[in-house]
């Protein structure tokens, strides 16, 4: 399971033009915020390609829950949910582009165009797989374990391209303890 797609990503992918068309094209920097803690979730970011970081700052410190990719439908999920506003900040590990789509142009459509409720489907179920990988990785016993799970499952690009620091946030290890754990890992 190197990807977390679930199992209507082929399914997906032909309404996926709809989402082009909804939205206008966008592009985000290196190190910009998509969404901040607090904001309300009024768009989401259906991201063509980039890096991103979804993530809460804990008693002074980031704790990441999740690293998105190419093709992901990018937003604060349970702010989008519930209609409060978003608990979580997401930010540009690299340059991101995709479509930026106001929640409400999709909304409007739902009745209309039932693509929409397979687009929001899919968002849900890719949320859910990531988050459900997450609490598994984490219920692994050991660093090292942790680590070799997020090697095993986690997309090539993710792997790649993701920051030490960033890893072993979401790793929920010290950057320090990280590093000393890999220095003496055997992959």
């Amino acid at each position: 399971m190197p990807n977390v797609n679930p199992k209507n990503h082929e399914e997906i992918a032909q309404y996926i033009a709809l989402v082009g068309e909804y939205g206008k094209p966008r592009t985000f920097e290196k190190g910009e915020l998509i969404s901040r803690c607090g904001d309300a979730v009024d768009h989401m970011f259906f991201m063509v390609s980039g890096l991103v970081k979804c993530f809460r700052v804990h008693e002074g410190k980031e704790v990441i829950y999740r690293l998105m990719t190419d093709g992901s439908m990018v937003l604060g999920y349970s702010g989008f949910i519930t209609g409060e506003p978003s608990t979580e900040d997401i930010e540009c590990l690299q340059e991101c582009s995709g479509f930026w789509i106001r929640i409400r142009d999709l909304e409007d459509l739902r009745d209309s165009n039932p693509a929409i409720d397979r687009i929001y489907r899919y968002l849900a179920e890719q949320h859910y797989l990531t988050m459900e990988r997450r609490l598994m990785m984490l219920h692994h016993k050991s660093a090292e374990q942790r680590y070799r799970f997020f090697l095993e499952h986690m997309s090539p690009k993710i792997v790649s391209a993701t920051p030490m620091n960033c890893i072993a946030s979401y790793l929920g290890v010290t950057p320090e303890s990280f590093s000393r754990m890999k220095r003496t890992l055997i992959i």
